[in-house]
């Protein structure tokens, strides 16, 4: 079940980045948690939790119309719990709007799963460019 992201679930995400931060260049907790209350002060946030575990975590900015941060616990991946956050993010925009993420390159091991979820959801590669000195890519699609 999706639901906006609260100050009680902070500590279960922090627990998911303990499991994923490795996939994450330039991962800090402090920025982290800063940028957790800032999607919940905007209602920017989706998290999902099965098995009373985090599953999943998906922030974004109306703003911008950009994913900004997207992560899957590995005990629950292959299950489409990524697609469903994103479909639940797409519903948040209007027909014809531009949705962006950032992410590794496809070539990239860090970044195959990435790519391939996200072209599953209708992605297609955009510009080549760096983050924090990490080779990343731009995607887009079209809602």
């Amino acid at each position: 079940m999706h639901n906006y992201l609260e100050e009680k679930d902070i500590d279960n995400c922090l627990a998911l980045m303990e499991l994923v931060k490795n996939d994450f260049a330039g991962y800090s907790k402090k920025s982290f948690v800063q940028s957790l209350y800032d999607s919940i002060a905007t209602k920017e946030a989706y998290i999902v939790y099965c098995e009373n575990e985090i599953a999943g975590l998906i922030t974004f900015s109306y703003k911008s119309k950009e994913i900004m941060f997207l992560a899957v616990n590995p005990k629950f991946r292959n299950r489409g719990i990524a697609k469903d956050l994103i479909d639940y993010v797409k519903k948040c925009f209007r027909p014809g709007d531009m949705l962006q993420v950032v992410t590794f390159r496809g070539n990239d091991p860090k970044g195959q799963a990435a790519v391939g979820c996200y072209h599953s959801c209708g992605f297609i590669d955009a510009e080549m460019l760096e983050v924090k000195g990490y080779p990343c890519q731009k995607m887009i699609m079209w809602i």
